[in-house]
């Protein structure tokens, strides 16, 4: 099928059921319909938007009438005329949908074959648990109602191989420096339609012009400029309907009674909500951070050694909230932060120096990635008071530089190298298991035509699955290597969020180009709302309540942001101390603090600790497996 898609320049929506009526023979010129579509009577050509007539005379009729014009008319001489008949689909992609909107036979049939390609791919999906049954069934769906079709499948209707008559004219005007284009086509639609006779006539114009200029250099981009003398051209074009054949095809409209402009949007309402599919969604609200006024808290200076032990660059180190209120910090030496008041005082924590990622279960177990004395990789276990317990790693995994791992839901860790799942059970055993994702990809390819392609590499949702999305997204147990659970998305780049407080976010922008983080209602995967953030911009943390009540975010302009995700609220507008910048961030066990580490910038005062006192009706406490939750963003590319 040819394709081009170019957007709309004039309105894409029409009232159902508008009445195909008839333009009165006297039609004048302010009846001419105005409303733009796009044709490629020739694949490979450039084309913009014509204009276009519906006329309710045999094709024969029309094409005639304009032969003779182009024969014997002032100012219509020098026309190429072509056959262009042929295949309903070998033309433009919308015209098989424009004639499944008239025919319900032809869209029967389509859905028919397209689904008896599609479903038995999607059953041997289900059962290799590469889909869950929900996506089974909502995949299903999509392909019974989708608007495009694959080629494979428009072939083996015969409708669609019938021959479609279409005529084309072309004619170039000027010199190479200036010159006027103009085009149409003539395509007898009547069988489309399932109202003979139909014609639809569509004509366009462009005038360019080619500037020529002398340059004595070429440039490279970020490079350098070399000796390198040559004319340079550039061109221009801009839509230009030569007046004659403007004023002739009018009047041939008129004559023949072309439909009004409002019957012949009905008509091709197929063809606008095949373009309206693929422009930009209705942006949602947009919440503001500066909405909230500005705020600053005070802060406990932390010893001068920080800025070395946890280095605002290096993404490694992370903050924990422990469930006796204190906080654990990783890095070059780890250590506990105790609260006692308006002070905190810094305590070591022996085993736990240089660990990477760290991660905390329900049962307020510290796991940990890390490298022994004699440089193996380890795996860490520790509870408050207690030595850590090392773990040596799975067999075939030779080093821990494993950014997606996980606490297992029974207790225990995941990690996961491409597509091998390793887990490690509460009694210290490893169990190895293969993401098979090939039944994933081909059920992903058989709704290619009925879904968007929605891509996040990884979703932080801590709940012990592997998360990522495609059509929609799907989070992997280790355990099995299947696909246990799955989320509706209309939106991609996700990559943090809370099942219980039913959302997710992804970073965005906006209709001016700005960064903002859009959030998704997880329940029917529609977009929520946007937040306008300073950070939104490198951003360096986030961080969730036990529930998800409350989300943190801290990024550029040394900002944090915390949002009430249940009212959609600005709960907090933060600006940390000045030549401090946000690296870490986590809410409390009882829901009733935000902890904020922010590292000194260069040669600065030291590196702070701050805590907000979240007020008493957003407290979310942990609760069960319902646990607060991070993210260190750094240099890495997981908050991106």
């Amino acid at each position: 099928m040819r394709s081009s898609w170019m957007p709309l320049l004039g309105p894409t929506t029409c009232a159902a059921g508008v009445a195909l009526t008839l333009a009165a023979a006297t039609a004048t010129a302010s009846s001419t319909n105005n409303v733009r579509i796009l044709m490629q009577p020739e694949p490979g050509a450039d084309y913009i938007q014509g204009r276009y007539y519906l006329i309710p005379q045999p094709y024969a009729t029309v094409k005639g009438s304009l032969e003779q014009g182009f024969a014997t008319a002032s100012g219509l001489r020098g026309f190429q005329l072509r056959d262009d008949t042929a295949a309903l689909s070998d033309m433009e992609f919308y015209w098989v949908q424009v004639g499944a909107r008239h025919l319900p036979a032809l869209r029967e049939a389509l859905a028919v074959k397209a689904g008896a390609q599609a479903v038995p791919v999607l059953d041997r999906a289900l059962k290799a648990g590469a889909i869950t049954r929900e996506e089974h069934i909502a995949f299903r769906d999509a392909i019974v109602s989708q608007q495009d079709y694959a080629d494979d499948t428009l072939k083996a209707v015969p409708f669609v191989a019938q021959p479609i008559a279409r005529w084309s004219f072309h004619r170039t005007q000027g010199k190479s420096r200036a010159q006027q284009i103009d085009y149409g086509t003539v395509m007898d639609i009547s069988s489309l339609v399932d109202r003979p006779p139909l014609t639809l006539v569509w004509y366009g114009g462009t005038a360019s012009t080619v500037t020529r200029k002398l340059k004595l250099m070429s440039c490279m981009v970020g490079v350098t400029c070399i000796p390198n003398p040559h004319i340079e051209h550039n061109t221009r074009a801009a839509e230009h309907l030569d007046p004659a054949l403007a004023s002739y095809l009018d009047g041939l409209a008129s004559r023949m009674q072309a439909l009004a402009p409002a019957g012949a949007s009905h008509v091709m309402q197929a063809y606008f909500d095949a373009y309206a599919r693929s422009a930009p969604r209705l942006a949602p609200a947009t919440l503001q951070a500066s909405a909230a006024t500005p705020a600053r808290l005070p802060a406990v200076a932390l010893p001068a050694d920080e800025s070395e032990l946890r280095r605002r660059d290096n993404g490694d180190w992370n903050l924990l909230a422990l469930p006796d209120g204190s906080l654990l910090a990783s890095g070059a030496a780890a250590h506990r932060y105790v609260s006692h008041g308006d002070s905190v005082q810094r305590q070591a924590v022996d085993g736990l120096n240089g660990t990477r990622g760290l991660k905390i279960d329900p049962e307020g177990l510290v796991w940990g990635l890390a490298t022994g004395e004699e440089g193996a990789p380890r795996l860490l276990a520790w509870r408050p008071g207690g030595k850590p317990a090392s773990y040596a790693p799975a067999p075939g995994v030779q080093a821990w530089r494993i950014n997606n791992w996980t606490i297992r839901a029974g207790g225990g860790v995941a990690l996961r190298l491409d597509d091998q799942m390793y887990a490690l059970t509460p009694q210290g055993r490893w169990n190895q298991r293969k993401w098979n994702a090939e039944p994933r990809r081909a059920a992903s390819d058989a709704v290619e035509h009925a879904l968007p392609w929605i891509y996040s590499p990884a979703i932080h949702f801590g709940d012990g699955l592997f998360w990522a999305a495609d059509r929609d997204g799907y989070g992997i147990d280790p355990d099995t290597a299947r696909v246990s659970r799955s989320i509706k998305t209309s939106t991609d780049r996700l990559f943090f969020g809370s099942h219980a407080g039913g959302w997710a976010l992804a970073p965005a922008t906006d209709a001016e180009g700005a960064q903002i983080f859009r959030i998704i209602n997880l329940a029917n995967g529609q977009q929520r709302f946007n937040l306008a953030t300073p950070a939104a911009y490198y951003t360096s943390s986030m961080a969730r309540s036990a529930h998800g009540r409350l989300l943190a975010i801290s990024g550029g302009e040394s900002a944090v942001t915390v949002i009430n995700m249940k009212s959609g609220q600005i709960a907090l507008n933060l600006r940390v101390s000045t030549n401090h910048s946000v690296s870490a961030m986590a809410f409390s066990w009882k829901g009733d603090k935000l902890w904020i580490y922010a590292s000194a910038q260069g040669n600065g005062p030291p590196s702070e600790l701050t805590a907000w006192d979240v007020p008493a009706d957003l407290i979310d406490g942990a609760e069960g497996r319902n646990i607060p939750d991070q993210l260190r963003c750094g240099s890495s590319m997981e908050c991106k």
